[in-house]
């Protein structure tokens, strides 16, 4: 197992991996993520600058998981506490590599890119329907500090 950082020459299998957490995202909330096919732009554009990586999971030549992070700092508002943070944009592990310890060693290597850079916490968006995402990021010391609603018109 091979965890480093993306770089160019992965976006054909980066694609992939995408495409699959597409569906996955689909097959949980249909009313608002559709099963698309990732062009490569915009792994291709993450990769390119400088506050953002995709760290990827590889077993042998094959990526088995990927994790686009990015630092983010807290709007400069009067009544907020400035914090520069670590956002998780995307975790995905391709379904026939899950739970193998894979994502916990993702998530480590994502907390260690955190820390380099000298960030407060690692904050991460979680599909309210995903239960065995909200396990895996319980275990991994994360806790739910908002919630986000919508109301339908």
């Amino acid at each position: 197992m091979e965890i480093r950082i993306a770089t160019l020459e992965d976006i054909e299998q980066i694609c992939c991996l995408y495409t699959e957490f597409f569906s996955y995202n689909a097959a949980l909330q249909s009313d608002y993520y559709v099963a698309a096919k990732e062009s490569g732009e915009y792994p291709k554009s993450v990769i390119s600058i400088e506050n953002a990586d995709v760290i990827l999971a590889l077993e042998g030549e094959a990526i088995v998981g990927l994790v686009h992070i990015r630092e983010v700092q807290t709007p400069p508002y009067p009544a907020i506490v400035p914090h520069k943070f670590a956002e998780i944009i995307d975790f995905v592990v391709t379904a026939s590599y899950r739970e193998k310890g894979i994502g916990s060693k993702l998530m480590g290597a994502a907390k260690q890119w955190g820390k380099a850079r000298n960030l407060d916490y690692i904050e991460l968006f979680v599909l309210s329907n995903a239960k065995e995402a909200f396990r895996f990021y319980e275990i991994r010391d994360f806790a739910t500090v908002s919630h986000t609603m919508r109301c339908p018109l």
